[in-house]
């Protein structure tokens, strides 16, 4: 006869930091293994000697490397990837509000032809200065 309890709950390491890397939650990690959100916790803490908020922020690092080294990728072909970039990382911006005499909002738009993106993504991605 089997002894009661629930069987032994066996992580494959390699999936569970791939799958932090992926920024999964304690909830879909501990659902893809089957088990518990506590069983995962109590068996991170037994391998890796911390807790899994701890360890997660650790192995998530990876895949947020990993993206933006794909999210530059895509920019050198990609000008609306370059545009978000250049937004979002640099600050740039499509329209400013400049005010003129008597603190009347002049609206002004900067375009950015293709060209001119790809130039400014290959000298992000080649580190030069602008």
């Amino acid at each position: 006869m089997a002894n009661g309890g629930r069987p032994k709950i066996n992580i494959d390491w390699g999936k569970f930091e791939t799958y932090c890397a992926m920024q999964c939650t304690l909830r879909e990690i501990a659902g893809y293994f089957d088990c518990s959100e506590m069983t995962i916790e109590r068996k991170v803490k037994e391998h890796y000697g911390c807790c899994f908020v701890d360890t997660f922020k650790r192995k998530r690092q990876k895949g947020l490397m990993s993206l933006r080294v794909a999210m530059f990728k895509m920019a050198e072909k990609s000008p609306q990837m370059a545009i978000f970039l250049a937004k979002n990382w640099l600050g740039m911006a499509d329209k400013q509000e400049i005010t003129g005499e008597g603190g009347q909002a002049i609206k002004t738009e900067i375009i950015v032809s293709t060209e001119a993106a790809k130039k400014l993504t290959k000298a992000i991605v080649d580190g030069e200065n602008t």
